[in-house]
C-alpha cells in the first residue's frame, strides 16, 4: 500500500520527530539559535546585526548563486515559546540546514543532540572547548574557553621550585564548569596549591569567600564567569587584602571599574576589541557597520559577520551539501572581521586574543 504525501508528512512527524520541510526556490535560509530573553539578549543582538550585515552585502552581490540569503532566527532563552529542541527541529523544517547556535548556556546541555543531527551544518557560537571535538557535523567561529584558558595559565609563574597558591572561581553553570575545567587543567601544575570552588550567576556579595581565602594565601585568583559577577568579586577578593594576580576570561560586556592598589588585573581580549586589528575586512566591517546601524561595533558583531560570511562561502563550495562543509574549515584560516582566524583538523578555531592589564 502506497502512503499519500500526507500520510508520509505525519508519519515522519509522530515516528521521526521532524515536520516536512518547506521548500522555497528563491532564497537560501540559515537558521540562528540565541536567547533573546535573558542576560545575554544584548549579546545575541550584537551577533544579529553582525550576521544582519553580512546578508545585506551578500544578497548585494547576486546571493549564493541566485537564491536570496535569508534569517531564520529563533529564541533560545529558558521558558521561550519553544524549548531548544523544538525551535532546532522547527529551523530545519523551514528548510534550514545550516544553523548557528549559542551561547554555551544554551549549547552545552544539547551538544550530544546536535552532534547526532543528521543533514544538518552548525556553527558554535559558544566557549565549551570540545564544541566540535566529537562532531562531524560542525565548525567554530567563535572564541575557544581552551584558547583562554592555556593564556591565562601562563600569567602563572612556573620558574623555581616554589610552591604557587591558586583560586579559581566558577560559574555555577555546565557553562562555568567545562570553561573552569579546562583553565583548571592548565593551572594544576606540579608546583601548584590549586583551590577552586563555583558561585551562582549574578552573585553580589562573595564575603563569605572572601573570608575564607584570607587562609588560603592565594597569590593567583581567576574568575570564569560572563561578566555580572566580576566587579562585586574582584572588590570582595581585594577587601580580604589579596596582593596579587586577579585574572578574567573574556566577558560579554566588560566594563572597566575601579581596583584597590596593589591588586594586578587582567583579562583576556580580543584584538579587535583592543583596536589592534588593520585588516581590511575588518576595517570595512567596522565602517559598514557603523553606517547601518549608528553605532561601534563589538566583537559579537564582528564573529557574527564572519559567521554568516564564511559559512555562505562553505555552502557554495560544496554546492549546497551540508554533510561536505566541515572539511571547508579543517587546517583552513581567514582573515575576517574579527582578525586572523586559525582552523585545526578538528574545524575548532583560535582566534586573535590577547592578555590585557587593566590596571
Amino acid at each position: 500500500m502506497k502512503f499519500s504525501a500526507i500520510a508520509l508528512a505525519l508519519f515522519c512527524v509522530i515516528f521521526f520527530g521532524c515536520a516536512p520541510v518547506e521548500k522555497d526556490n528563491t532564497s537560501y535560509p540559515i537558521g540562528v539559535l540565541l536567547p533573546l530573553n535573558d542576560s545575554n539578549t544584548y549579546a545575541s543582538m550584537d551577533v544579529l546585526r553582525g550576521m544582519e550585515l553580512a546578508v545585506e552585502q551578500i544578497n548585494s552581490t547576486g546571493g549564493l548563486q541566485g537564491l536570496m540569503l535569508k534569517l531564520l532566527v529563533k529564541d533560545a532563552s529558558i521558558g521561550a515559546d519553544r524549548s531548544f529542541e523544538e525551535s532546532f527541529d522547527w529551523l530545519r523544517s523551514k528548510g534550514a540546514k545550516v544553523i548557528n547556535v549559542g551561547f554555551d548556556e544554551n549549547v552545552v546541555p544539547r551538544h550530544y543532540r546536535l552532534l547526532k543531527a543528521d543533514n544538518v551544518f552548525i556553527n558554535y557560537l559558544c566557549q565549551y572547548p570540545p564544541a566540535t571535538l566529537d562532531s562531524e557535523n560542525s565548525t567554530r567561529i567563535f572564541i575557544n574557553a581552551s584558547q583562554e584558558g592555556e593564556m591565562l595559565s601562563k600569567l602563572v609563574d612556573s620558574v623555581g621550585s616554589g610552591e604557587r597558591r591558586i583560586v579559581q572561581m566558577s560559574s555555577d553553570s555546565l557553562y562555568g564548569k567545562a570553561c573552569g575545567d579546562y583553565l583548571a587543567f592548565f593551572l594544576k601544575t606540579e608546583n601548584a596549591k590549586f583551590y577552586g570552588d563555583v558561585f551562582s550567576d549574578g552573585t553580589k556579595d562573595f564575603s563569605v569567600f572572601s573570608d575564607q581565602m584570607k587562609r588560603l594565601y592565594p597569590e593567583y585568583v581567576f574568575y570564569v564567569g560572563r561578566s555580572a559577577e566580576l566587579a562585586p568579586f574582584a572588590r570582595s577578593v581585594a577587601s580580604s587584602g589579596f596582593k596579587g594576580v586577579f585574572a578574567s576570561s573574556s566577558v560579554f560586556n566588560f566594563k572597566k571599574f575601579p581596583l584597590p592598589e596593589g591588586m594586578k588585573f587582567y583579562r583576556i581580549a580580543t584584538k579587535f576589541e583592543l583596536g589592534k586589528l588593520s585588516n581590511p575586512t575588518s576595517k570595512k566591517f567596522c565602517a559598514d557597520y557603523t553606517a547601518k546601524f549608528g553605532r561601534v561595533p563589538t566583537w559579537l558583531s564582528a564573529y557574527g559577520y564572519d559567521s554568516i560570511i564564511q559559512l555562505s562561502k562553505a555552502i557554495e563550495k560544496t554546492r549546497f551539501n551540508p554533510s561536505k562543509m566541515r572539511e571547508c574549515f579543517k587546517n583552513t584560516s581567514f582573515d575576517g572581521a574579527i582578525g586572523k582566524v586559525v582552523f585545526d583538523s578538528t574545524a575548532d578555531s583560535k582566534s586573535e586574543l590577547e592578555l590585557v592589564r587593566e590596571n
